[in-house]
């Protein structure tokens, strides 16, 4: 929800320094996007030790060529997964997974609608601060229908690579058919930047280590189950040097600025999302800020994962914040 209606997620637990949600998804979180050039499945193996045990053939194929996941059965007629379940303990995975599968087909739209297409600006940013460069082999966690990973494919070009990981099968699906749009818009004769959309876990990355020069994760944080895992993951991927730039809602201290966020989220992005009969699915929204770790709490969290140089930036009016963090090259 990028005031952005999409990252409705709830939130990850904190760590020691705020209290946890119960445990969270077996997979990634995600982020939205359509804007950029993106491209053909990347296909290049990495050259470093996989961290995870391997995946089948089915696995590892991008989600656009991957059969659907269909979505796990209610379970009991009384708490089906989905919105009203995503903060009851054992039932956060699905329950979130399912949330973000429904919302899919209007994700895209309601982020423009309610950040007044400010999402692009803020996305921009965190693609800026994770120091991306021509040539880079770059992942975006949590990468949802694909925005930021898009973006990215603009900035690492023909030379590099972009991987977009997220936990929602839908979203994936969306991140593909936008890609292959934009593609079909380009002269034939335009390279294209190889992208590799993947459905896996932001807490048990299928990657190597040191894979990554740069990362990026967008409204994706607050909806893992442990985010001191998906920060130490995050860690590990990069190589020595590589930066990540985390970009979702800023749970601000700031007594005005929290009263904003709520008239916000309670008075516009819910009963827009209303009229999408997708209220549930954004109510969810403000727990899941709330129960987010405050800007230097997060900076705590990175250092603790073993960043150096950490910094969190408030941004858009302190309603948002960037959460930008280097790996160091001992």
């Amino acid at each position: 929800m990028s005031c952005h209606a999409a990252s409705p997620s709830s939130s990850s637990q904190p760590s020691s320094l705020a209290p946890a949600p119960p445990q969270l998804r077996s997979q990634p979180a995600t982020d939205a996007g359509p804007l950029s050039s993106e491209h053909e499945s990347s296909d290049t193996p990495s050259q470093s030790a996989q961290h995870s045990q391997p995946k089948s053939a089915a696995e590892q194929q991008p989600a656009s060529q991957q059969e659907p996941v269909s979505p796990q059965p209610a379970t009991s007629a009384a708490s089906p997964p989905g919105a009203e379940t995503a903060f009851t303990p054992g039932l956060e995975g699905a329950s979130r997974r399912m949330l973000f599968n429904r919302i899919s087909k209007r994700y895209d739209e309601l982020n423009d609608r309610l950040s007044f297409g400010q999402h692009w600006v803020w996305k921009r940013m965190a693609v800026k601060w994770s120091n991306a460069r021509r040539g880079h082999k770059v992942l975006d966690v949590c990468c949802g229908s694909g925005d930021i990973g898009l973006l990215l494919a603009d900035v690492v070009g023909p030379q590099g690579q972009v991987v977009g990981l997220d936990f929602a099968s839908d979203m994936l699906a969306d991140a593909a058919n936008r890609q292959r749009a934009l593609e079909a818009q380009r002269p034939a004769t335009k390279q294209h930047t190889p992208i590799q959309w993947v459905q896996g876990d932001a807490m048990d990355l299928p990657f190597g280590s040191g894979e990554f020069h740069a990362a990026t994760m967008g409204y994706g944080l607050r909806n893992v189950a442990s985010i001191p895992a998906a920060m130490a993951e995050l860690h590990r991927v990069l190589k020595p040097g590589g930066k990540v730039a985390i970009l979702d809602f800023n749970n601000s201290q700031d007594p005005l600025v929290d009263r904003v966020q709520a008239f916000f989220l309670e008075s516009i992005v819910v009963p827009a999302a209303r009229e999408y009969g997708l209220e549930a699915e954004y109510k969810y929204l403000r727990p899941s800020i709330k129960n987010f770790p405050t800007g230097r709490e997060q900076e705590a969290l990175a250092k603790a994962a073993g960043f150096q140089d950490v910094v969190h930036y408030p941004i858009g009016f302190g309603l948002m914040g960037v959460l930008v963090a280097t790996k160091g090259r001992n």
